[in-house]
């Protein structure tokens, strides 16, 4: 098994899952978009961050291993991004209003829990890149 391709690959793929659970209330919820942007904008940064690093991270494991640039570089870069992708997220967590959180309705309650869901799939992100880092390094 080769741990430089298997971290690499799903340090990838935990990216695009963060990215993917992050905006999965846009594709769910209808109505109100008041209450979603309220939700989102919380925080330094917002939700829109989070997606951003997240994309970020994303994009320079993919192109680790092009040759274009040092791969201890965009190894370090990698790092440092899907560190902020993960502090990032909990960031937005702890910031988000709980009365926004408790004025979708009923059916929409699952919001409660859908930041430490973007939390928990961004967690692998920074081992992955860690782990590559390391393999290669």
């Amino acid at each position: 098994m080769n741990v430089r391709n298997v971290s690499r690959t799903v340090g990838i793929v935990a990216a695009i899952l963060t990215v993917i659970v992050l905006a999965a209330p846009y594709a769910i919820i209808a109505g109100d978009e008041n209450l979603l942007i309220t939700y989102y904008s919380a925080g330094p940064i917002g939700a829109g961050g989070v997606g951003l690093f997240a994309l970020l991270s994303a994009v320079v494991l993919a192109s680790i291993e092009q040759g274009n640039v040092d791969p201890g570089t965009l190894a370090g870069v990698a790092v440092v991004l899907s560190v902020a992708t993960t502090l990032a997220a909990v960031l937005w967590y702890l910031t988000i209003d709980p009365n926004v959180l408790f004025s979708f309705p009923p059916e929409y309650r699952w919001l409660e829990w859908h930041a430490l869901a973007v939390i928990a799939v961004s967690l692998p992100l920074p081992a992955c890149a860690g782990l590559y880092a390391r393999e290669l390094l």
